[in-house]
């Protein structure tokens, strides 16, 4: 099953004091949500891209220091000394003394579906820019995966692999 989060990815825990030490992100969130003009909470889909954004959501929150057990989390008291760090006074400038709740973006979706074919839909939230399937999204398909790579290193194995894959075919031999 899945584990129900607020919208600061907090799940719920078994004592006040605990609460907030727990952040639950992922295929195991379950983090609902409603469109503007759609009153009917809807689940957001188990993928990565899902799992990214909240991944660099709870990184920020835990980065800028917010107390998670307050609700909304907001920036600690601080003594005089403290509270003019230049983080602090950036996050006041910014209006974000109280955390923001998280708010996933669709930028779209890719399928490969075999035989250098592959589906894609790109879209910003819910406005839809273009849609492709068969070669063309093969490509889209393989330019976003590429660069989706940790390290310029596996970039160039990837590629590497891929050229050799295209040019000699599948190693299908067994040890």
């Amino acid at each position: 099953g899945r584990i129900n989060v607020d919208q600061w990815l907090r799940c719920p825990t078994h004592s006040e004091s605990s609460f907030g030490s727990v952040l639950v992100l992922g295929d195991v969130a379950c983090y609902e949500t409603q469109e503007k003009y759609d009153k009917t909470p809807q689940q957001l889909p188990q993928t990565a891209q899902v799992a990214g954004q909240q991944g660099a959501f709870a990184a920020r929150m835990l980065n800028r220091g917010y107390d998670m057990q307050a609700t909304p989390p907001k920036l600690p008291e601080l003594s005089e000394s403290e509270a003019f760090s230049v983080l602090r006074v950036w996050l006041a400038a910014r209006g974000l003394e109280e955390a923001p709740g998280f708010d996933f973006l669709s930028l779209g979706l890719l399928a490969y579906v075999g035989q250098e074919e592959a589906l894609n839909q790109v879209a910003i939230g819910n406005v839809p820019i273009f849609n492709y399937s068969g070669k063309i999204a093969f490509v889209l398909w393989r330019t976003v995966y590429l660069a989706k790579q940790a390290s310029s290193r596996n970039q160039a194995l990837l590629t590497f692999d891929w050229v050799r894959t295209k040019s000699f075919g599948r190693d299908i031999t067994r040890l």
